[in-house]
Order: C-alpha cells, then sequence, then structure tokens
C-alpha cells in the first residue's frame, strides 16, 4: 500500500511517500489564505498520484480534536477534510496511531473511511452566510419536525439562525412593498426552545458576539441523526468553558426532540447560572430578501411554567393552526427546587439555574420536547403536556434504531470513490429529513416535500414541480409514502379546479408553488439583488407542474400497480389535468394546428414572447409534447381497468366521446417548432431571439448562473436572447426515452433523424447557464445517454457537490435543494446503475464510473424487492418474489431468494 505522509513544520510543509525521496514545499501559515491552501494541496496531489491513504503529523490546534491549523485572518482549517476531499481518501492524525504497521495503518484507514462517508463536519464559527449554510447542512429533523443546525446558545441574528420547522406550517401575511399590498404565504418559524446558555458570576450569557470563540467543532451522523458540537468559548476575564452538546429530532417518536448540554469550567471555579428557554417571541428572518416582509406569523394562547416543565399554546394568524410545545429539563446537578422561572413579556418562558461549578468537573443537563400541531393532532395538539417524555437517552437508541430501519432500504453503496459515498449519503439523509416514512407515511400527514426542505425559509417552505425529481426516489425505495404525497395533491383538486374554472378554463390547474390549502401562492413580485428592484414575476404560468403531478401519477402507478389508489383517486387527477390542456388548447385554421398560448416552460429567463407586452409563451415545446404523452399514456391506462369501475369514474367526472376524440387529435396536432437542422424550438419565435456574447459575460462577471439578473442590472430584457436558466426542451429527454419522443413526434407529424437528441442537446447545453441546482443532474444523465461520459461525470459530480460547496452563491444558507439531491440518487441507479423503472418490467444496462469498483442498492417494482450488486463485468440480482428482468436484449428469469449473476457486459456488446 502506498501512504502519504505530510509533517507540517514552521513555514514549510514536507510531503513524502513510503519508499520514495520526500519534497518540501515553503508556506508561511499565518500568511496563506484558504484558496491558495487547496491549490498547495491540489499541487501535492499532481505530485503524488497515487496514494491508498496519508498521514499526518505536527503542529496543529491542540484544542481540535482533528487536525487544523490557523492560516490567514485567524481561519481555522480543518487540514484533514482539506486534504480527503481533494485526494478523494482517507487522511490520519499520527497521534491516533499506535504504530505504522501496516496491519495498524490499513484498519485506521478503514475507520476513518466510514466516519468520512458516514457524516460531515466543521470546524471554525464564521458569522453570517457561511454560518447559515452550516446550519442549513447540520440540520436535524424527522419529516415533520426539524431543528437548524445552530448550537444551543445561538439567536436570531445576521450572524446566526436557529429556527425550528414544522411540516405544513404555513401562515398568510400582508406586507406594503413599493406601495403595493402584497399577500405571501411564509413557511413559519415555529417558538424556539433549543436556547441553552450559561453566565459565568454576574457576567453576560456566552453568546458569539461578546466572546471569545477558541475552538468550535460540529459534526452530523447521517447514519444516526445526530448533531454533537464541542465548543471552547473565553470571556473577557479569560476564564474559559468547555461546552459538549447534541442534539436529534426523535425519528421514531416524530414530535419529539432532545438536547444534551454538558459543560465543565477549565480554569476557575466560581458560580455559573444556566439559562434555558421556551421562546415565543420568534420570527421569520432566514432569508435576507424577504425581511422587508411581515415576518410575524403566530400569537401566543397560553404559557405555563412548572418546576421543571413548561407548556405552551399558540395558533398562527392567518391559517389558525394550533402550535403546542411542551418541555422537560433534568440534570446531574440541581433539583427541580432549584429552577427559577419567570415568564417575559408574555411569551417567552426564562428558566434558570444557579449553582457553584468547580473547575475541571462536568456538569450535564438534558432537555425534552414535544410539539404538536393542529393539522396533525385535531384536538390531542392542546394537551402535549400530558404525553409520556421519555429522557435523552431512552429516546436517542429509538431514533437510532428508527434510522437503521431507514438506511437498510435507501442506503446507495458505492466502493472505490469515498467523497460520492459520502455526498449520496448526504442527499439521502436530507431527504429522510424532509420526508420520513415512518413519519408522513405512518401519521399520514398532509404535506409534500418542499424544493428546500424542512431546512430553511427560501420559496417560503412551498411545493414546486421538484416533486418530479423527488417522487422516484420515493417510488423506487419507500412506494407507501410516495402514495402519501400523491394524496397531498389530490386533497387540494378542489382547489385546483377552482382556480381552473376562475382562469376560464376546465378541469384543474395546480399551483407553480403550492402551500398549506394548493392555492396558488407564486410571489406577484421578486427583488434583483444586483439592483435592489422589485419586478413583477409571472413564473405562476409555469402550468407544467400539473404535468409533473400526471408523470408522477404515472410512475407510481406503473412501479406499484397500485388499482385501489389508480381508481380512487389518480385516474381521477389524470383526467382533470387533461381536461384542463384540453382547454387550454387553440386551433389555428391556417397553421392546421392545435397551439397552447399564455405559458412558461422550466426555463424562467423567458416570462415573454419577442416583442409581446403580455407575459407567457407560446408552445412551449416541453409543455405541448408532455400534454401530448399525457393524452397518449390516458388511453393506454385505462385498458389495465376493468370496464366497470372506468365506467363508474368517467361518468362521475362527466367524460364524454368528446373528451376521447379530443385527446386524440390534439395530441397529433400540437404545434412544435422545428428548425431545418431538427432542432427543436424552445418555444414558438425561439429562433428568431439574438446569440449572446457568453465568453465575454464570464469573463466580465465570472459566475453568470443568474444572467437574467445580469443582463436587467444592463437594462438588457433576458427574453430576446437565447439563454436558458435549466433544461428546458431538454427536460422531456429526462422524463421519457429518446425513442418515446421521437414516436410522440412522428404521431404529431415531425419525422426525426436517429441523432436528433445529440443535436439538441449539444444546441442547449452551449446556451445555458446552469442558475438552477437542478440544471447540471439533468444535462449529466442526457449526456450520459449519449455516450458522453467525461462531460456525465462532471456535470453529476458538480451536482452531487452543489449543496456541500453551496455553488449557487449563498443559498443552501436558506435552505438544501431536495429537487437535485433526489436526483443524483436517482441518476445513480437509473443512469450509472442503468436501471429503467418507466418499463412494466425492470430493463437494466448498467455503465458504471471507471473509479468505481461496485454499485450497491434496493428498489422496489411492482411489489417485488429487489437487491442489486454491479461491477463492471457482471450483474448480481436477488427478489423476493420469482420475477422477469431485461439485461441488454435478452430476458432473465430470476426466482426468488436466490442470487442470479449475469456477466452483462457481455450482453451490452453484443
Amino acid at each position: 500500500m502506498n501512504y502519504l505522509y505530510i509533517i507540517f513544520k514552521p513555514e514549510k510543509l514536507i510531503a513524502y511517500q513510503t519508499k520514495i525521496n520526500n519534497k518540501s514545499y515553503s508556506v508561511r501559515y499565518r500568511k496563506i489564505n484558504k484558496l491558495d491552501l487547496l491549490k498547495l494541496i491540489k499541487l501535492i496531489k499532481v505530485d503524488f498520484p497515487n496514494i491508498n491513504g496519508g498521514i499526518l503529523k505536527g503542529d496543529s490546534l491542540n484544542c481540535y480534536s482533528t487536525f487544523c491549523i490557523e492560516i490567514s485572518h485567524k481561519e481555522v482549517i480543518d487540514i484533514e477534510k482539506c486534504f480527503y476531499e481533494i485526494f478523494n481518501i482517507p487522511f490520519i492524525r499520527a497521534d491516533i496511531l499506535i504504530d505504522d504497521s501496516e496491519e495498524t495503518l490499513k484498519d485506521a484507514f478503514l475507520k476513518k473511511q466510514d466516519i468520512i462517508s458516514c457524516g460531515i463536519d466543521y470546524c471554525g464559527y464564521y458569522p453570517g452566510i457561511s454560518e447559515y449554510t452550516t446550519e442549513s447542512l447540520l440540520t436535524v429533523a424527522n419529516g415533520y419536525l426539524s431543528l437548524r443546525g445552530t448550537l444551543p446558545e445561538m439567536t436570531i441574528s445576521d450572524d446566526t439562525y436557529p429556527a425550528t420547522y414544522l411540516a405544513g406550517l404555513y401562515n398568510q401575511a400582508i406586507s406594503v412593498i413599493n406601495s403595493y399590498k402584497i399577500n405571501n404565504e411564509d413557511f413559519v418559524n415555529a417558538p424556539n426552545t433549543q436556547y441553552i446558555s450559561l453566565r459565568i458570576g454576574n457576567g453576560k450569557f456566552i453568546n458569539f458576539t461578546d466572546f471569545k470563540v477558541v475552538s468550535l467543532y460540529r459534526h452530523l451522523d447521517f447514519m444516526k441523526g445526530i448533531l454533537s458540537s464541542e465548543l471552547q468559548i473565553e470571556d473577557e476575564n479569560g476564564r474559559r468553558l468547555k461546552i459538549d452538546s447534541k442534539k436529534f429530532v426523535n425519528m421514531a417518536r416524530m414530535t419529539n426532540y432532545s438536547i444534551e448540554y454538558k459543560f465543565c469550567p477549565i480554569n476557575f471555579t466560581d458560580q455559573i447560572t444556566i439559562c434555558t428557554k421556551t421562546d415565543g417571541g420568534t420570527f421569520n428572518y432566514g432569508v435576507e430578501r424577504y425581511r422587508s416582509l411581515n415576518s410575524n406569523h403566530y400569537q401566543i394562547k397560553d404559557l405555563i411554567a412548572d418546576r421543571n416543565k413548561t407548556y405552551l399554546l399558540a395558533e398562527t394568524n392567518q391559517s389558525k393552526i394550533g402550535i403546542g410545545i411542551y418541555t422537560e429539563i433534568i440534570g446531574d446537578f440541581f433539583s427541580e427546587e432549584n429552577i427559577k422561572n419567570k415568564i417575559i413579556n408574555g411569551n417567552c418562558i426564562t428558566q434558570m439555574i444557579c449553582f457553584l461549578a468547580v473547575e475541571g468537573i462536568y456538569y450535564k443537563l438534558e432537555k425534552n420536547v414535544a410539539i404538536a400541531i393542529s393539522t396533525v393532532f385535531k384536538e390531542d395538539w392542546k394537551y402535549v403536556n400530558t404525553w409520556q417524555m421519555p429522557n435523552f437517552a431512552t429516546q436517542l437508541a429509538e431514533s437510532i434504531n428508527a434510522w437503521k430501519t431507514l438506511w437498510l432500504e435507501s442506503d446507495i453503496v458505492i466502493s472505490g470513490d469515498m467523497m460520492t459515498q459520502k455526498l449520496l449519503r448526504l442527499n439521502t439523509y436530507h431527504l429522510l429529513s424532509s420526508c420520513s416514512p415512518l413519519t408522513n407515511g405512518k401519521y399520514k400527514l398532509d404535506v409534500s416535500i418542499s424544493a428546500r426542505g424542512l431546512h430553511g425559509e427560501a420559496y417560503r417552505g412551498h411545493i414546486f414541480w421538484d416533486e418530479i425529481f423527488i417522487l422516484p426516489f420515493y417510488i423506487m425505495h419507500y412506494p407507501t409514502t410516495a402514495r402519501q404525497l400523491l394524496m397531498y395533491r389530490y386533497r387540494r383538486l378542489n382547489t385546483a379546479k377552482l382556480a381552473a374554472q376562475n382562469a376560464g378554463y376546465q378541469g384543474a390547474m395546480f399551483p407553480w408553488q403550492s402551500g398549506y390549502d394548493g392555492s396558488e401562492q407564486t410571489q406577484t413580485l421578486h427583488i434583483n439583488p444586483l439592483t435592489g428592484e422589485w419586478n413583477p414575476d409571472h413564473s405562476h404560468l409555469q402550468y407544467h407542474i400539473s404535468l409533473s403531478i400526471a408523470y408522477n401519477i404515472w410512475l407510481y402507478w406503473l412501479n406499484t400497480g397500485d388499482k385501489s389508489f389508480m381508481i380512487e383517486f389518480g385516474l381521477e387527477l389524470l383526467f382533470e389535468i387533461a381536461k384542463f390542456w384540453i382547454s387550454k388548447t387553440t386551433f389555428d385554421d391556417i397553421t392546421n394546428r392545435y397551439h397552447i398560448n399564455g405559458i412558461m416552460g422550466p426555463d424562467e429567463f423567458h416570462e415573454y414572447s419577442l416583442g409581446n407586452k403580455e407575459a407567457g409563451l407560446k408552445d412551449n415545446a416541453y409543455t405541448n409534447l408532455m400534454v401530448a404523452w399525457l393524452f397518449n399514456q390516458i388511453d393506454k391506462i385505462v385498458l389495465s381497468f376493468f370496464e366497470l369501475d372506468i365506467n363508474k369514474i368517467i361518468s362521475r367526472l362527466g367524460i364524454n366521446n368528446d373528451f376521447w376524440e379530443k385527446l386524440k387529435v390534439i395530441r397529433e396536432n400540437l404545434a412544435i417548432s422545428i428548425n431545418n437542422e431538427n432542432i427543436i424550438g424552445q418555444f414558438d419565435g425561439y429562433f428568431v431571439l439574438k446569440e449572446i456574447d457568453w465568453q465575454k459575460y464570464i469573463n466580465k462577471y465570472e459566475n453568470i448562473s443568474r444572467l437574467d439578473r445580469i443582463l436587467r442590472s444592463e437594462g438588457k430584457a433576458p427574453d430576446n436572447y437565447k439563454i436558458a436558466k435549466q433544461a428546458d426542451l431538454l427536460m422531456i429527454f429526462n422524463n421519457l426515452h429518446q425513442d418515446e419522443v421521437k414516436k410522440l413526434l412522428k404521431d404529431m407529424k415531425y419525422p426525426m433523424p436517429n441523432n436528433y437528441m445529440e443535436k439538441n442537446f449539444f444546441y442547449y447545453f452551449s446556451r445555458t447557464s446552469h442558475g438552477s441546482t437542478l440544471s447540471r443532474i439533468v444535462h449529466a444523465l442526457l449526456a450520459e445517454n449519449i455516450k458522453m461520459s467525461d462531460l456525465s461525470w462532471q456535470l453529476y459530480s458538480s451536482s452531487l457537490f452543489s449543496d456541500y460547496n453551496d455553488i449557487q452563491g449563498g443559498t443552501t444558507s436558506e435552505g438544501i435543494h431536495t429537487g437535485v439531491m433526489a436526483a443524483t440518487l436517482n441518476m445513480t441507479i437509473m443512469s450509472y446503475g442503468g436501471v429503467d423503472i418507466r418499463q412494466p418490467i425492470l430493463i437494466i444496462n448498467p455503465s458504471l464510473p471507471i473509479h468505481w469498483k461496485y454499485l450497491q442498492f434496493n428498489l422496489y417494482h411492482v411489489d417485488i424487492h429487489y437487491q442489486f450488486f454491479i461491477t463492471h463485468e457482471t450483474l448480481s440480482i436477488n427478489c423476493d418474489q420469482d420475477t422477469e428482468i431485461q439485461v441488454g436484449n435478452n430476458r432473465y428469469y430470476i426466482s426468488a431468494s436466490k442470487y442470479a449473476n449475469i456477466f452483462y457486459k457481455k450482453e451490452l456488446l453484443a
């Protein structure tokens, strides 16, 4: 094995490989910035390319458990993390090794690799956007209840943002912007019971402004759902405290979370006062551009303090959702009689304990909390104070066990790529935190998954078309939960039908942004951060959201065969969505085609047709093709049901022969703009738009992902240019196989050559700024489909790192991006694993990245549970029922509970 030794000495760094001469690199640590340090590490990687592990020696900050150094501006850098992220192999401290024998090193590296791939950690404290981002990524949640990854001492400010979120807790409030009254629905920051802090003597309570942060290390364990922190802090008199805390949201007990708070005076003995709060004075503050909006969303109805217990009742102002909170504190240094309770301003309870703390002695307090809301617990939410409250240890054990059951089903295991393994688990963790089968399914929560999870307030917690990327994860791993998520849409069908009626259409018109009741919650104004101006927002015209809902229903049906769902709910949704699109089309006698006007596609850079003062585009190709697909699928799906069941549904919905005739004639005659090069126009009039000098803008602005904002700041309209925020026309190839799209076009009398997808990919890829996190992963999938493996990997990897590295200009600080997180997981299985779940039987054509050794995962398909183990040559499958699959062009019969080994490389080459 080849190991790299890195020795940190004053003003130089020495690197040497086993049995190879060393190299020395000059570096003044206190002068170097992080960017230059990373460049140096990349240079070392070039000099030492074939390494299996690294050992770090030399001076490091002894107050950190990882190998950290201090660089310019007193920035603390986790050297282990920097090296393992760049080298993609584990690095360890030399001082943890018993000896340097081969066996010891091998064991140490395996353990370190497991730790790296099962969690994330952060060293140091950097207030503002950086801290907000860290808090988003360290969030602990269970699909119902969520806590951002803050420390107990942190409060709402520009520097830190502790927040408590509950799935479905929305409220509308009126704000005045530019003399206009606007009504916005927000994802409410609920009352906060996390706060715990200390003061020494008569000093200030510990905070991150007045105290010196000597060291801060935080670690989130994905597999157990625990956030741990180690803090050393110093007051103005040089007195130091060590504070270790843990918090988790109970995955087994939906309403509960617990905090363990341990502290030790390092160099003093004195009176310490510990304070914890039940704070009903919280407000929304997580997104800077929303701070001019009304941020107060609830009123306190009751507030009670009783010894070690507190009880709070609140109600949202407009939506009238009740919130009940109950807390208990226990500790090893006080009794209930020592607690002094006080109610402040009618909305906050403080609980204080004063005692003599002795140098070198650890003290422990734990706080256990239960939160219920009236949308889930219709009456019981008021009586949350009567519920059983287990202690920290009991709840931790049951939560860890619950997480274990989830990981057994949805973990994707990769050998040969440590960082990809880590980030796939990061994404899986945050999806399960945003929506868990153990909470959403068990309690039948009337919610779906927000585009930003339960992690922040961006997009005000609303549900978008991101579901088209998210639902496949649940369909494959937790189909019952996928059903529950689809029910969120069904329960809002009447609202969608009313919206269509009010707009002059038939059927159901689902909103672009959906929240509490399913009404359109898209903002009417949005701010351009580059200009500070509020501009009209027309994104509500993205009616293609309903086609995403239809697609998810179809995919769920195809993968589950759930006839009861389809008969009771799914078919009705499909029929009502189809009715809307029938009424949305108009026939033109001149073109002899049907057209769809006044819409937007996925690309939000284009809201207006050239020269048109009325918002909306004509014949967005993605939308029109998905409409044609939907109309075609409805015809096919109904054939799977008994005539009696179908007749009952169509009779109830008023479906007649005219409906069936229109499905056929419209899908075969929808208008699509296609030029002489077989490029499908994004919308009617697209080809007359101007080209833009991409290199000029890259040279001037570097980051041009939001090219629309840049152009507007220059007084130009993005509508006038051939630019795209993300995949628009190309999204059709994300949803459907290119052969199916080709057939749709042929049925519409638009014959296309065999290489049409490839030509369209390169045309639009070169005109896309990737202003959405969803953009790169869609292009990654398509690049892999056309055998552009290097480009595919580059885009996939960038997508995988998007939240971890916050590549979208600080947006992760406002919440994670659930769509891209799910899409990376789906692509791993569907593209690299090669499992196509869009067919009646599984069709499998693996294509592992060259540096992966194997890929392992599970999934459900039509009530059969599959286990896959894929190498570069073989495909091993185990399933719990007899079944049939297809690999390449060959069918295979698989017997239940017996691993079948298929040499797929030979099949695909044949």
